[in-house]
């Protein structure tokens, strides 16, 4: 997938280290430090590189550094299950391939940000630049392997006095947004889409190993600019047009997608309950634009500019 030159998309989340959920009261606090002592200990032992998907992709993080303020992350991976690339000239139209070779992969790099102060909740502000293979789960896949190790892992006594160990677990999810009543104030509606989920039995016999899910699709166009009573009268339609589903509400997941004036489509699923789905809110993308030089692919180390934008939308979150 090419990368666009003048602009990144940035994911905004929280993230929370923490022990398991069925850890017992003994067990040991965990810091936001605890990670970056972990991935920086990984570039000093040089185990930085995680294989995964068949060990078709790889990502690793080599450099980490760090404000008052924040903690800089440049993760980065390379996924084999790519194609060559394909140029083609403008003013003759004459196209160029470039294949990869068997063991060559695409090569990508993110700035990371996570904020060093925890709110209330004990989450931490985190911002990823979106490229192929970065995202909120897959940032937590790696976080979560980068401390699965004896090396990370804490040591508690139980009620008897005897050592148990712990290991850190991980929270990343979207940060809150714009309600879709805020998002609708100046974007255009775009649909409101169905997916109903059932299971299917081929001879009417119900072992798993012949279960199959099958899913069903409805959507309602919009596209248009629609007024809070307008948008009102579509939800409250919802849950009577979902028990006509063959999944039933109960297996119907629903999404609304509005457009905004700066041409990104947002998404969000929806729980199915009349005009209060007004109140519920996307999981925040902000872009940065305007990069001299152009952003590149890859990076090898940390772009100021880039630190600096992402800086500014931080903070202009949490002030």
């Amino acid at each position: 997938m090419a990368l666009p030159r003048d602009y990144r998309w940035i994911a905004v989340g929280n993230v929370k280290i923490r022990n398991r959920k069925n850890a017992k009261h003994f067990a040991p606090a965990w810091a936001i430090a605890d990670l970056i002592n972990a991935l920086k200990d990984r570039i000093k032992r040089k185990a930085t590189r995680r294989f995964y998907a068949k060990d078709t992709r790889m990502m690793w993080c080599e450099h980490v550094d760090e404000t008052n303020d924040y903690y800089h992350l440049l993760l980065q991976v390379g996924d084999k299950n790519v194609t060559g690339v394909s140029f083609i000239d403008f003013k003759t139209s004459n196209t160029r391939d470039i294949e990869k070779e068997e063991d060559e992969g695409g090569h990508y790099a993110s700035h990371i940000m996570i904020q060093k102060t925890a709110d209330p909740c004990g989450r931490h502000l985190i911002l990823i630049e979106k490229v192929p293979g970065i995202y909120l789960s897959s940032v937590k896949d790696h976080f979560a392997w980068a401390c699965r190790d004896p090396h990370y892992e804490k040591v508690a006594q139980d009620d008897d006095g005897a050592d148990v160990r712990f290991r850190a677990s991980f929270d990343v999810d979207g940060y809150q947004s714009k309600t879709i009543r805020e998002a609708l104030k100046t974007g255009v509606l775009q649909d409101v889409e169905f997916i109903s989920h059932e299971e299917n039995f081929p001879d009417g016999l119900d072992e798993d190993g012949i279960i199959q899910e099958v899913e069903h699709e409805a959507r309602w166009k919009v596209k248009r600019r629609v007024n809070e009573e307008q948008a009102k009268s579509i939800f409250k339609r919802i849950p009577d047009f979902i028990k006509g589903l063959k999944g039933g509400a109960a297996h119907t997941q629903i999404f609304v997608r509005i457009k905004a004036d700066n041409g990104q489509i947002k998404r969000t699923e929806v729980r199915h309950n009349g005009e209060e789905i007004l109140e519920q809110a996307f999981v925040q993308n902000e872009i940065v634009t305007d990069f001299d030089p152009p952003l590149t692919q890859r990076y090898e180390k940390f772009r100021d500019d880039m630190i600096k934008k992402m800086t500014d939308l931080a903070n202009g979150l949490v002030n």
